[in-house]
């Protein structure tokens, strides 16, 4: 082979490399719009189904129910979701369930397949079809991780087996540990101060409590998306003293002296976290999940701030 056969030879490679590194660039899939859906009735007013419409979700993250310890010590289900209405027909259903950590104190043989057929009937009594992801909300810690993994582990099994993926929220204190079994998770970027303290203004989402656990982001062993919260809270304070959140105007007594803090992310409290994800983990932006749909949280902000929070990653 002469030198000019050796150079046009490397001319060639060099082509097709980038013209395949083009096609996988153009090949890309638009990131995923969702939401989370966390009511104990559904119910979508035009407002709710207008935001799905208009900015383009096509997955909902519905919370079916929760799971509770009876008085017997025994896991149950409890707040579980009456289905009054129906989501958009192109939209894709993921059933979620909340487990309290004490539920994984200790372990309960045949939890996991409880929990799977509960949800098989509700799908079908509901006429939801085409169910390809169950997740699992729980906010586990140290003392439960065994009996947790092992339950996942168990309901993994019975998801494949039926053509589904499992996933799991994953909380920021829980990036430093390893991950559960489950085929994805989903990053919960909320609630990432203390919203006891009165003099934490920013309990729901800031960057300053979001960096220490950067470092974890990059190398944690799980395929991810993020969620990012629309909620706000008032917060009741007796002194310096937390009462508890008011979730109505008299769910809690207001006495004399006591004020009520508004505690909400702003759009660049949630962009600024979007951005330091992107540093460290771009791939995780590849879905972005806002928490939660509701008439309230929706009107929270505006059309464009949608279209940021959305936008391609």
């Amino acid at each position: 082979m002469t030198v000019a056969d050796v150079v046009a030879l490397a001319i060639c490679i060099v082509v097709l490399v980038m013209t395949i590194a083009m096609l996988v660039g153009c090949s890309k899939e638009k990131s995923t719009r969702s939401v989370y859906y966390w009511r104990t009735t559904l119910s979508l007013d035009s407002t709710e189904r207008a935001f799905i419409e208009e900015n383009g979700v096509s997955k909902i993250y519905c919370r079916y129910f929760d799971v509770v310890m009876d008085n017997n010590g025994e896991p149950m289900p409890n707040a579980t979701i009456s289905f009054e209405d129906t989501f958009p027909h192109n939209t894709k259903v993921v059933p979620v369930v909340y487990i309290l950590n004490d539920c994984m104190k200790d372990a309960h043989d045949g939890l996991a397949k409880m929990i799977f057929e509960r949800i098989r009937k509700m799908n079908d009594t509901n006429e939801i079809h085409g169910t390809k992801e169950i997740q699992i909300d729980c906010d586990w810690s140290q003392s439960t991780k065994k009996n947790f993994f092992t339950f996942m582990s168990d309901l993994q099994r019975l998801c494949h087996s039926n053509e589904m993926r499992l996933s799991a929220t994953i909380r920021l204190h829980q990036l430093g540990q390893p991950a559960p079994p489950c085929d994805r998770g989903v990053l919960m970027m909320y609630n990432t101060g203390d919203v006891t303290k009165l003099s934490v203004c920013k309990p729901i989402l800031d960057i300053h409590d979001v960096q220490p656990y950067m470092r974890y982001l990059k190398s944690y062993d799980l395929s991810l998306s993020t969620a990012y919260p629309l909620f706000s809270w008032r917060v009741l304070f007796r002194g310096d003293k937390y009462v508890g959140i008011m979730h109505g105007d008299d769910d809690l007594p207001v006495l004399p002296g006591d004020s009520i803090a508004e505690r909400q992310p702003t759009s660049e409290d949630i962009l600024q976290t979007q951005r330091a994800v992107d540093k460290v983990r771009p791939d995780a932006n590849n879905e972005i999940i806002l928490y939660d749909l509701s008439r309230e949280n929706i009107k929270r902000f505006k059309r464009l701030d949608y279209e940021n929070f959305y936008k391609e990653h």
